[in-house]
């Protein structure tokens, strides 16, 4: 009489276990997705702030005058001048009340607001400091480009900018950014003060 017979005390206390089994492993395997997906992000996201950093970076400089501060880079051969916004360059205001004219802003101020945005966002995307905040005013300038000044240029360049910059908007820096530094510190000092 196997089929009626009662359960063992061994097999009562193992059928907990056995249950347990598949959702330990499904929960370790969805952990170690996880962990995976963010490791990706980590590299796509610095890969994306990278790209967009230097885009918006590299106009800005072109904008501004001040002085030069040579960066040397021996062993990446690196050796190029960053300057430093002292002020704005007289060409600059020429490009904005000749080809930029259609801003809905005066020129003088969209030359400052350019200028002086392409120059700060960048090192913001750069460092993965306030990412979304300086992807969203990236955007933004891209935006005003796009519909005021330069509508042809949709779908051969800025598709991909609003591309890369939403997704920085919506997913982040990702995990090698001062962002998330910030939220490791913040999260850490939260579960002392509770307990």
């Amino acid at each position: 009489m196997r089929g009626n017979a009662l359960p063992t005390g061994n097999s009562i206390a193992e059928a907990p276990r056995a249950a347990n089994r598949p959702a330990t492993t499904a929960g370790m395997v969805e952990k170690l997705g996880r962990l995976c997906a963010r490791v990706a992000y980590a590299l796509v996201g610095l890969g994306l702030r990278l790209v967009m950093a230097r885009v918006f970076f590299i106009s800005g400089q072109a904008k501004i005058e001040g002085p030069g501060v040579p960066i040397h880079w021996s062993p990446g051969g690196i050796d190029f001048s960053v300057t430093l916004p002292a002020g704005i360059k007289d060409t600059t205001f020429q490009m904005f009340e000749r080809q930029y004219a259609d801003l809905p802003m005066a020129p003088g101020v969209a030359a400052y607001l350019f200028s002086y945005a392409e120059f700060a966002l960048p090192i913001c995307l750069l460092l993965g400091f306030a990412t979304r905040f300086a992807a969203v005013g990236l955007l933004a300038l891209t935006m005003l480009l796009q519909v005021y000044v330069a509508p042809a240029m949709w779908w051969s360049l800025h598709v991909y900018w609003v591309s890369i910059l939403m997704v920085l908007v919506l997913c982040g820096p990702g995990a090698i950014s001062v962002d998330a530094l910030i939220r490791t510190i913040y999260r850490r000092d939260r579960r002392l003060a509770r307990g």
